[in-house]
């Protein structure tokens, strides 16, 4: 289990890293960077199961500012648009990348939570 929590430690990190380009890296830094932080103190001592839903509460309560950006791409967007380049008049595209990427945190947070 060790092992799978500094995998984990290190995509998140990883997932920050790649957040300098980003309209607004410094909020995504954090929260990956916290998320990867919270994988890493795991996998060499126990981690507040408390700490851990708060943090994925607050994840999914953020999460929900997406969702109309969610819709919007859902209902006019292409699939293929979440992997192009932004463009102006299509926010929802951003906002769906980043709807996905709190929900990956989340679904992270949820296997911590199980296996703190």
């Amino acid at each position: 289990m060790k092992i799978i929590k500094l995998v984990l430690a290190l995509i998140f990190i990883a997932f920050a890293a790649l957040q300098y380009n980003d309209p607004d890296p410094l909020l995504w830094m954090f929260i990956y960077g916290f998320v990867a932080l919270l994988f890493l103190a795991s996998a060499f001592q126990k981690v507040s199961r408390e700490l851990i839903l708060a943090t994925t509460v607050g994840l999914i309560s953020y999460n929900l500012l997406y969702l109309p950006g969610l819709y919007e791409w859902w209902t006019e967007g292409q699939a293929g648009e979440l992997v192009e380049e932004m463009k102006a008049g299509k926010m929802y595209i951003e906002e769906s990348r980043e709807f996905l990427g709190l929900l990956i945190s989340t679904a992270a947070l949820l296997f911590l939570w199980r296996k703190p």
